[in-house]
């Protein structure tokens, strides 16, 4: 997502080669047809093309961060917080590059700067600790006005209770995002639940790589994390880490709603299930509970009978605490 200088060094030599091989075939093919020594023309085309996406993210998180952005990161994004003043620049840089590159679309719903900040940190965290990450084929997401069904209706008759989703078929490469479930999980008393980080660990996951894990994961840590997952799911009543049952769904949701809770609670996964906290710092290349652990702790988060921040006038235990996130 940003570019490291040695992913430009390395898109520069790509980019050059590809170029002279493009000039030796036009000055070849033009040798036995000199009206063919058009043909290196295209070499600086292809040289061009191949820089482009480069060029254009280091312009991007070269701009000056708008103020309202930074406002938004420093008052509700503990996680960015806790960074020193480097990771704070490249995780700047990191929501830069995203919003430069992702939509995201109000679906009867004001999306304003918080939002477009928020989707887009929900984004960054879980592929913080990678060097070289891209959300491929992701151009969109949509932000509703709260739950929604898995047709993706918000009428009352269609009892919906889904939080985000990731999108299938013909919404392939667009993430779906309940506003008020996204605002809650990056609240001023934040717990496990962050339905943004939720939606875009799906997407890591999806990534196609050993175990379907992204490239920079170690084959062995991938391997560890495949069996882990097995024990757990074959004997769900163990749930040592107290997690969600929803996690138990199957082992999609099961990683992702991990992934909440490693960003979300680190401190407390690590007390509660120290093995599974130091295989998911493996896998994430992050370590939370030591980034955030000169932080204040936090004062408090909702409980089961304070008001649901959706607006729906129930209980949050009653309502999107218990709302599946797909």
């Amino acid at each position: 997502m940003l570019v490291t200088p040695a992913i430009d060094r390395h898109n520069r030599r790509h980019a050059q080669t590809v170029a002279a091989a493009v000039a030796a075939a036009g000055a070849v093919l033009g040798w036995v047809f000199p009206p063919l020594f058009a043909l290196l023309g295209l070499a600086p085309a292809a040289y061009w093309l191949l820089r482009r996406r480069v060029r254009r993210r280091l312009a991007v998180a070269a701009r000056p961060f708008p103020p309202a952005w930074q406002a938004v990161l420093d008052r509700r994004v503990r996680y960015y917080r806790a960074l020193d003043d480097a990771g704070k620049a490249r995780f700047r840089g990191m929501v830069a590059v995203f919003l430069d590159e992702v939509r995201v679309t109000g679906v009867r719903a004001e999306v304003d700067d918080t939002v477009r900040v928020l989707v887009a940190a929900g984004a960054v965290i879980p592929v913080f600790g990678f060097d070289d990450w891209e959300y491929r084929r992701l151009g969109e997401v949509l932000v509703y006005p709260g739950t929604f069904d898995d047709k993706y209706q918000t009428d009352a008759a269609a009892a919906p209770n889904i939080l985000g989703l990731t999108g299938l078929g013909h919404l392939r490469g667009v993430v779906v995002l309940s506003k008020p479930a996204l605002l809650a999980g990056f609240a001023d008393q934040p717990g496990p639940e962050n339905v943004g980080v939720h939606e875009f660990a799906h997407l890591v996951e999806q990534r196609e790589a050993e175990g379907g894990l992204p490239p920079e994961v170690p084959v062995e840590v991938a391997r560890q994390w495949v069996g882990y997952v097995a024990r757990e799911l074959a004997h769900p009543a163990n749930r040592r880490a107290g997690i969600s049952d929803y996690a138990y769904t199957n082992e999609h949701e099961f990683f992702a709603v991990l992934s909440e809770y490693f960003f979300g609670s680190p401190a407390r996964l690590k007390a509660k299930a120290p093995g599974l906290y130091d295989l998911l710092r493996r896998l994430f290349h992050q370590d939370p509970a030591a980034l955030t652990s000169h932080l204040p702790r936090p004062a408090g988060r909702l409980g089961r009978a304070d008001p649901c921040p959706c607006n729906s006038g129930k209980r949050f235990g009653d309502c999107c605490r218990n709302a599946g996130a797909a």
